[in-house]
């Protein structure tokens, strides 16, 4: 670097992209990393501060596989020098030496803070790995209406992270353009993965350590992809994902999930340990579910079933697609269903018997809790709605009719 230095001087500065790798991870030779600090990373800032004229940064890359705590000061100065230039793609990457690792614990982790990104106003892609991110809450600040920290954000990938409470909540707040969002075997103080975020259209989960996950208000996302072969993710929430149209779950050991606001789905659920299924939306949705030992499932359907019934072209246009989508919970004990219109669940016997070979049923289902706004009035349509759920559910012992207004208020 001394010898090149003179010749170097003017070039940093004027390149769009900037690479820092130290090289092989399974190399344990600190004496090597700290040439790497000392003779690359801060010679190279020294020449680059030293330009008064410098072009914007189109990637900032630096990868560090024998990261030391010592090595905070060289990276925070990095990542200023980058902000200043206007990075677009900012790519972090700084390993802990397994046997630093052993000794420090999560203290041994990079920690990125608000500070970090106080100016980070023209980053577009972010990809971060092997570090830990603060809760950055804007609570307290003595700024009347702080300005968010990542307002150009686009993409942000994630792995081998660890957030401490609520983080990620809050990082994900200060991004009001993100549309991608990717974690890959990150970790959680408190066990949960919590996003809120109304802009972010694509979200994916790998083998990350955590117990829930809670999405509410992605009123624009329309890609869900969770993979969790290795921890006990138990429960999924999400609420108010109106545009939500593709779902990829496979989570071995959760138990709950929830979707609440969702018009047209296309979902591949496959979870073993699943026994509680909630649902709002309409039955456009369409669900393959592969949940053996699946105990209840609540379904409510905001489909109109009411005043003329029902804008169909012609007769039984719903009913395949009603019998569709009931038949993929036929593994569950218990069911509570809400509908606008009684009429909506009537098969009509020239449909039962059309299709009573080729139909899939609620071969499991015993009692069905059962509440419509237009409830049957007479013992016809009675009589006729019972011999629809019975053939829909051939062992079904008990049928009870609730309220439906007092129903609607226990999913609000």
């Amino acid at each position: 670097m001394s010898f090149l230095s003179k010749q170097w001087e003017g070039v940093l500065s004027s390149v769009p992209i900037l690479d820092f790798d130290e090289g092989d991870e399974n190399d344990n030779n600190l004496v090597r990393h700290r040439k790497f600090v000392d003779n690359i990373l801060k010679r190279s800032l020294e020449l680059c501060e030293k330009e008064k004229q410098k072009q914007l940064l189109d990637k900032f890359r630096l990868c560090m596989t024998r990261y030391l705590s010592a090595d905070a000061t060289v990276v925070n100065k990095w990542l200023r020098y980058s902000m200043e230039r206007s990075v677009k793609e900012l790519d972090i990457s700084l390993r802990v030496d397994k046997s630093y690792w052993l000794w420090g614990g999560l203290r041994s982790y990079y920690c990125l803070s608000r500070k970090a990104l106080a100016n980070a106003n023209s980053i577009t892609t972010l990809n971060l790995e092997y570090m830990r991110i603060k809760n950055i809450s804007r609570f307290g600040s003595s700024t009347a209406k702080p300005i968010r920290l990542l307002p150009s954000l686009k993409a942000m990938s994630l792995k081998n992270v660890h957030f401490d409470t609520n983080a990620l909540l809050y990082l994900t707040g200060e991004c009001p353009s993100m549309e991608s969002l990717s974690l890959t075997s990150c970790s959680f103080a408190n066990f949960e993965i919590c996003v809120s975020n109304s802009s972010l259209r694509s979200f994916g989960v790998k083998q990350c350590k955590a117990g829930e996950i809670r999405v509410y208000e992605a009123v624009n996302l329309e890609s869900l992809t969770v993979v969790s072969s290795s921890f006990e993710l138990e429960s999924m929430i999400f609420r108010e994902c109106y545009n939500l149209k593709y779902m990829n779950i496979f989570a071995r050991h959760l138990k709950v999930f929830q979707l609440d606001g969702c018009y047209d789905v296309k979902a591949t659920i496959n979870a073993p340990k699943l026994c509680d299924f909630n649902f709002e939306g309409y039955l456009k949705s369409e669900f393959s579910l592969k949940a053996p030992k699946l105990w209840s499932a609540s379904i409510l359907l905001w489909d109109n079933w009411d005043g003329e019934f029902l804008n169909f072209d012609g007769p039984w246009k719903h009913l395949p697609r009603l019998r569709d989508f009931l038949g993929e919970f036929k593994a569950t004990k218990g069911m509570t269903l809400l509908v606008s219109h009684f009429k909506a669940l009537i098969f009509p016997k020239e449909f039962r018997e059309t299709f009573s070979s080729s139909s899939p049923k609620l071969l499991n289902l015993k009692v069905l809790d059962l509440a419509m706004e237009n409830a049957p009035t007479n013992m016809r349509d009675k009589k006729h709605l019972t011999n629809s759920l019975l053939w829909m559910a051939p062992t079904l012992q008990e049928i009870n009719q609730l309220e439906y207004n007092e129903e609607l208020e226990m999913y609000e």
